[in-house]
């Protein structure tokens, strides 16, 4: 039965391609990074309407409230990313949930926790999921280095997605490198800096589709930069040509350490009350590759990944026979189902 589905999305303004060596007006050159782009908002509505759903165009947080009084629509399909602080992925679902309007996608509550890096790492330590040891520095005048830590690090916004704030010079090796990350991690963002022990290896990335039953999606290996073991997306925004960069080949993984990257995946998924779609990434370590341990480490979990072309689900959909239109589809059939299962 075709349906009325409201579509909430941030765009990203036409002038937002900066080179790395300019700033906006907002003080950093990524503002808008998690935001999306007009081809991807098309290319999602035409997905939808390929069902024959009618899709009526939303907009931001700020532009649903504006319409709220003339919206009628019986799901909405979110993929607002919001502005400010750490509760702008929430701002969307906190306004739908106000008015019982059912919509695609996890709640306010587990938004705001897997955005907060700090918060989300505890939950994945409480289900005894691994993940980089770190601490914070909120200070710009008081950054120890705890006792029990060893460089290198890694240096990030505690709430940010998209890998904003990360850089080729994220990755610290000394004191002096750290302090000046850190400052100006806290200066530019208005937040606290995460410093994370640099795990050096793999990358791989995962998405999970549904909800009672989650189907666990193909494992993808993540190109990364041979000199600083860097993923390649820090690198597309220093200029790097990104071309066949994000993702390596789909090549063969082995076995047990698919099973285990997906069991970790499926876990986390679980664990942080996700709904409908997410995608997870991890770091496999250099050297317990080298030893056959393949000991893993999950980075980050995002229940409101990109929907691009050239990102993950888009991709993956390769792997699993379907066209783009079907994966997209297959994300609203979760919801729907876990509505008329309510």
């Amino acid at each position: 039965m075709p349906l009325r589905i409201g579509l909430t999305f941030d765009l990203k303004p036409a002038n937002a391609e900066r080179s790395p060596s300019s700033e906006n007006n907002f003080g950093i050159n990524d503002y808008f990074a998690e935001h999306d782009s007009e081809e991807t908002v098309s290319l999602i509505e035409n997905a939808l309407k390929s069902r024959g759903h009618k899709v009526i165009r939303i907009g931001s947080a700020k532009e649903l409230l504006k319409k709220l009084r003339a919206l009628n629509c019986d799901i909405v399909f979110n993929i607002a990313e919001g502005v400010n602080g750490r509760n702008r992925e929430s701002e969307v679902p906190a306004i739908l949930e106000t008015l019982r309007i059912p919509y695609v996608g996890s709640d306010a509550l587990t938004l705001s926790l897997s955005l907060d890096k700090a918060i989300s790492k505890k939950i994945f330590a409480y289900h005894d999921i691994p993940t980089p040891p770190y601490f914070e520095c909120v200070n710009k005048k008081d950054i120890i280095v705890p006792k029990g830590f060893s460089f290198p690090f890694i240096v990030k916004p505690r709430y940010e997605g998209s890998a904003k704030g990360i850089e080729p010079d994220s990755r610290v090796d000394n004191l002096m490198d750290l302090k000046k990350k850190t400052k100006y991690i806290i200066r530019t963002y208005k937040q606290p800096a995460l410093v994370e022990e640099f795990i050096s290896g793999w990358e791989f990335t995962v998405g999970i589709i549904g909800n009672d039953k989650p189907e666990v999606l193909p494992v993808v290996q993540r190109h990364v930069e041979s000199r600083t073991n860097l993923s390649s997306h820090i690198f597309e925004k220093a200029g790097l040509d990104k071309d066949k960069l994000r993702y390596k080949e789909f090549l063969e993984i082995e076995p047990e350490l698919e099973s285990q990257i997906k069991g970790y995946a499926l876990t986390a998924f679980c664990g942080l009350d996700c709904r409908d779609f997410a995608r997870l990434d991890f770091r496999v370590s250099e050297q317990d590759l080298s030893r056959k341990r393949q000991k893993m480490y999950l980075l980050e979990i995002n229940p409101l990944p990109s929907l691009a072309k050239d990102d993950y689900f888009a991709m993956t959909s390769e792997l699993l026979g379907i066209s783009y239109n079907e994966m997209i589809n297959k994300i609203l059939d979760a919801a729907v189902k876990r509505y008329k299962c309510r």
